[in-house]
């Protein structure tokens, strides 16, 4: 089983002790597979994201557009890649992409084979056995019913928990299980079921 990072932001803020850890799971990879939540003709937030992810040790990346230049050739390549970043964006829509191309079983296999699969907010959140927290952050606008996300580790992730202290009572109604709301710069890593937090993280049950 492979470990799971998930992040609610990544720059040059992030939690030295997250920070440290990342660098030491990956710091024999070089190979990352970026997957985008939705189209981005000019791959604008993967420019601003790869020289964070340069300092974890990654000098090779695969960039496979889900959305309008998906091609059944990402699969292939995405296997040979050693870790796998599902980037941020509106959650139902990102997961609903990953379901219309068949990303959902291949990621699950690609964990089960010992790959690395990095998540931020949106990715992040995909990554648990349900989108329910995505609620809280971003619209349905394309009224996805079926919540279910990767289903890698039960609990819910909360990124960007500061965007919804204000209601936070609200939060803690609409959800059942193992919560993590997780601050910007802060993050979860999980390795065979157990669970580290880093930074500042509220949880609750």
């Amino acid at each position: 089983m492979g470990n799971l990072i998930l992040l609610s932001s990544i720059d040059e803020t992030l939690d030295h002790a997250l920070k440290d850890e990342m660098q030491s799971i990956v710091s024999e990879r070089s190979r990352l597979g970026y997957i985008p939540s939705q189209y981005d003709e000019t791959r604008f937030f993967f420019h601003k994201t790869k020289p964070f992810l340069e300092e974890f040790g990654f000098d090779e990346f695969y960039y496979a557009d889900i959305d309008k230049e998906f091609e059944d050739i990402h699969l292939e390549q995405l296997k040979t890649c050693d870790a796998i970043y599902l980037s941020g964006g509106n959650t139902f829509y990102f997961l609903n992409n990953l379901r219309k191309r068949g990303m959902i079983p291949f990621l699950q296999s690609f964990v089960e084979r010992g790959g690395i699969l990095i998540g931020v907010s949106a990715g992040a959140m995909i990554m648990t056995s349900t989108i329910e927290a995505a609620q809280f952050l971003d619209p349905n606008e394309i009224g996805l019913d079926d919540l279910n996300g990767l289903g890698l580790v039960d609990v819910h992730f909360l990124p960007h928990s500061g965007k919804v202290s204000d209601h936070m009572e609200e939060v803690k109604d609409g959800l059942t299980g193992q919560v993590y709301a997780c601050k910007d710069r802060a993050g979860l890593i999980v390795h065979n079921g157990t669970v580290q937090t880093y930074g500042k993280i509220e949880r609750w049950k």
